[in-house]
């Protein structure tokens, strides 16, 4: 994990690394904090995921962005209220993950101004069916859901040494207050808003691509989505889609021009002073440059992903701009993601291209080490000498070879606490000490989190097609069917399973061969099927399921090919939850 690290203990009780809460007050928040950094315009940061903002006018109060959940929009206008007993008359949202607090700040006012990028209610929309957390390919949304939930610490303590530093819990029980934009704004449009005149720019995003940067030009106020208390996040642990660091620096360069003498992040803490923000900005927008133009250059040298991430690290002089603290992400995991996407998996060596398995690379390494004894002994050694990486890498061949040898689960554990005492991102503190804590019995963490039942019934023709995916092939045989789902809703839908592949048929008229097999029933019942929360024999014996062509017994079988969920094994969310990629 590097040089001597200085560990110290939070005000949650968090064992953490110093530098960390040395840094952090400078950029973000340990608790919730109003500053007002010009008069008239308040920051309210620390009250959920990502701060507020709040501009006075003689009109009444503009809120930019309200709050990832209905919770938070309630804790914020609390907050507000402290300040000013105005009415909030317009909303502006930043991008698409802090939209969900706005019902509460309008407090009822149905005529409330919503601006916002031109497609951001589209976003919104297609975020709600989604069957987890937005992914590259929305079949896998549980599985990145459950990563997801880790990355946001559902499943570690709020106080004591494992406890979270920096990023509060997502709720699982969360809510939401979506207000849809009322007033798009194009790229470069000036308007007045509430007697404020502002120039809206949509044309940069992060990790979010319906972003909306707000200039106030007679002020030189610049409200930005761009600037983090950490560097640009250009890949997520949890797993997302690729986040082009191109645009982001693009971006920033585009802020940094503007000059601003005032500004106002929807990711960290306010900035003042022209000098200090060009500072910021430029020291930003250099060490997301090195990183791309580094992990490029290694490229060239033939370098691949594991290589990247130990060649590419901010220099001094990077690492000493405040925004750049490795606070949320490190930076050692984003060069690997810009080799995936610039030229795949593959590192050039061609010894790489057919490895053993890791669990029969295990069943070689271990007696070549000496044997289980010897491997405890030396990981026993590597955490003595603090080479905590080491030692999870040796006891993680002995735990591929059986996951349940207490010895080697407690060993893995503490080699992961360790880790994450020493680390400076809260995502891979979240994803060392969930799994240190799983270790050690103390949580269960999910597979997949499979999305609510009202989401599925909501858009079930989605959910027959990302259940195609599910299909086994060591099951399916022979098979040839083609199947049609007839929904009570008046959609419909259809599967041809033709032996390890099911195809999804959208428009079952339209498709070339008629169906072996029609299913008459509700969503709900496919919710039911899709859930693994009943037999499919039993909701067709029951009537839930109406075989009205072809047979019973056989479109049960056909259904029971595909892979079920496991209830005990996964985390169900109530409708619409966590479907957002938070930063």
């Amino acid at each position: 994990m590097g040089g001597p690290v200085e560990l110290v203990e939070a005000p949650n009780g968090a064992i953490a690394n110093k530098r960390i809460l040395d840094g952090i007050e400078e950029v973000g928040w340990l608790k919730p904090t109003i500053e007002e950094p010009v008069e008239g315009v308040w920051v309210f940061g620390g009250y959920g995921l990502a701060p507020i903002a709040v501009i006075d006018t003689d009109e009444g109060l503009i809120a930019f962005d309200t709050g990832d959940t209905k919770h938070d929009g309630e804790l914020l206008l609390k907050a507000i209220r402290t300040v000013s007993d105005k009415p909030i008359k317009a909303i502006i949202y930043g991008h698409s993950h802090t939209v969900f607090g706005a019902g509460v700040l309008a407090e009822g006012n149905r005529t409330i101004q919503v601006i916002g990028h031109p497609k951001l209610n589209a976003v919104v929309e297609a975020n709600t069916k989604a069957a987890g957390f937005p992914a590259y390919f929305p079949e896998i949304g549980p599985y990145l859901t459950a990563r997801g939930l880790i990355q946001f610490n559902a499943f570690m303590p709020s106080e004591g040494p494992d406890a979270w530093v920096l990023n509060t819990t997502f709720p699982k029980d969360a809510e939401f207050a979506f207000l849809p934009v009322n007033t798009p704004v194009q790229d470069g449009e000036v308007r007045t808003v509430l007697g404020q005149k502002m120039q809206f720019f949509t044309k940069y995003g992060s990790d979010d691509k319906v972003h909306t940067t707000v200039w106030l030009p007679d002020r030189k106020i610049l409200l930005t989505t761009l600037l983090w208390s950490s560097p640009p996040q250009l890949y997520s642990v949890r797993g997302d889609v690729f986040r082009d660091p191109r645009e982001w620096i693009e971006g920033l360069k585009f802020n940094r021009n503007l000059e601003p003498e005032v500004l106002i992040s929807a990711a960290a803490r306010p900035v003042v002073g022209k000098e200090e923000v060009r500072k910021r900005l430029q020291g930003y927008l250099d060490g997301a440059s090195f990183v791309l133009d580094q992990s490029l250059r290694g490229i060239l040298a033939g370098k691949g992903p594991d290589d990247l991430r130990r060649l590419v690290r901010l220099p001094a002089y990077l690492q000493e701009v405040p925004n750049n603290l490795e606070n949320y992400g490190e930076v050692s995991s984003y060069p690997p993601a810009i080799h995936y996407q610039a030229v795949g998996w593959y590192d050039n060596d061609a010894a790489n291209l057919s490895p053993v398995a890791p669990l029969d690379e295990a069943r070689r390494m271990v007696p070549l080490m000496g044997g289980r004894s010897a491997v405890l002994a030396a990981a026993d050694d590597a955490m003595e000498k603090k080479e905590y990486s080491w030692a999870a890498q040796l006891v993680n061949y002995l735990y591929r070879l059986d996951p349940t040898d207490e010895a080697v689960r407690t060993r893995k554990a503490e080699a992961l606490r360790q880790m994450a005492y020493v680390s400076t991102g809260a995502n891979n503190r979240a994803h060392l000490l969930s799994q240190a804590l799983a270790l050690e019995g103390k949580v269960t963490l999910p597979r997949v989190v499979p999305p609510a039942a009202e989401t599925i019934t909501a858009f079930p023709e989605n959910y027959v097609d990302y259940f195609r995916v599910r299909i086994d092939p060591a099951k399916s045989g022979e098979t040839d069917q083609v199947l049609r789902f007839e929904f009570t809703n008046g959609t419909s839908a259809g599967l041809h399973v033709r032996r390890a592949v099911a195809e999804f048929i959208d428009d079952p008229d339209a498709y070339p061969r008629d169906a072996d097999i029609v299913l008459r029933l509700s969503p709900k019942a496919w919710a039911q099927v899709y859930m693994s929360s009943e037999p499919v024999a039993a909701l067709i014996d029951g009537g839930s399921i109406t075989v009205t062509q072809g047979n019973g017994a056989e479109a049960a079988r056909v259904l029971n090919l595909f892979d079920r969920y496991d209830p005990a094994k996964a985390v169900v969310i109530p409708p619409s939850s966590l479907v957002q990629d938070h930063m």
